[in-house]
């Protein structure tokens, strides 16, 4: 069986798409399941920043919140052994303490750890971007796998299906939404395989699948981590196109 990345995601089916899309998860874990560790969390590295690169260029309203740039260049300085696991460690823990009580009202990790509570005040406590919500909490799900050196890939499915599927594409191509809240189960069936049959949607795999392969080359760190300023997921053009999808 190929691995999820060699697989012409635009050749497929409309209904191949949705199985593609159905075991997205499960794919890309048995495709890496044989790399190691660093291997994995280079691949989420490069994904999550060509992403970054033009969420960064959405919602021009918001203040672009720095500190997921910030995270976004730990995980770098971490692969290149500028940053100790003891360090990231720290980060992690009060970034996701943050991103818990900006994300549920819980801040009862806070109220436990001092040094949380003193970052979330520094980074988060005038947190007034909704637009990035969705991507903080899936890079806080990458920040946990660094530490624990579990690769889930969830965090990659959350964004794809969570955010890009379910918003974004609604600005670069016709498919069927509803005016109202909510859709049924044959309504939502109806949207998602529209969505991911899309040209844009089977763009967005491709170039999924494209950082999986890089992660794969063996190419210097600090080359990828130069060439990766300049990768986005959609331009700074398009990204403003999506400024107001929240």
């Amino acid at each position: 069986m190929k691995p999820m990345y060699e697989i012409d995601f635009s050749a497929l089916s409309a209904e191949e798409k949705v199985k593609f899309m159905r075991n997205l998860r499960d794919s890309m874990k048995t495709s890496f399941q044989e790399m190691p560790f660093s291997t994995q969390l280079l691949a989420q590295t490069l994904i999550f920043t060509r992403w970054w690169n033009s969420y960064k260029h959405m919602a021009p309203n918001d203040a672009t919140p720095e500190i997921l740039g910030t995270a976004i260049e730990l995980l770098w300085d971490f692969q290149e052994q500028k940053c100790d696991s003891k360090t990231l460690a720290r980060f992690q823990k009060s970034f996701c303490d943050s991103a818990l009580e900006i994300l549920t009202g819980d801040d009862g990790e806070l109220n436990e750890d001092s040094e949380s509570e003193t970052f979330y005040q520094k980074h988060f406590h005038y947190w007034d971007a909704m637009s990035y919500n969705v991507f903080l909490s899936d890079l806080c799900t990458v920040l946990e796998e660094a530490v624990s050196q579990e690769i889930t890939w969830d965090a990659v499915e959350g964004v794809i299906d969570g955010d890009i599927g379910d918003t974004m594409i609604d600005f670069f191509e016709t498919i069927y939404k509803k005016d109202s809240n909510g859709y049924n189960l044959s309504e939502f069936d109806r949207r998602r395989k529209e969505t991911y049959d899309t040209s844009t949607f089977a763009r967005v795999i491709a170039l999924l699948q494209q950082d999986m392969r890089t992660a794969l080359k063996g190419i210097p760190l600090s080359k990828l981590r130069a060439q990766y300023r300049d990768e986005y997921l959609f331009s700074p053009e398009e990204s403003v196109k999506i400024s107001d999808y929240r």
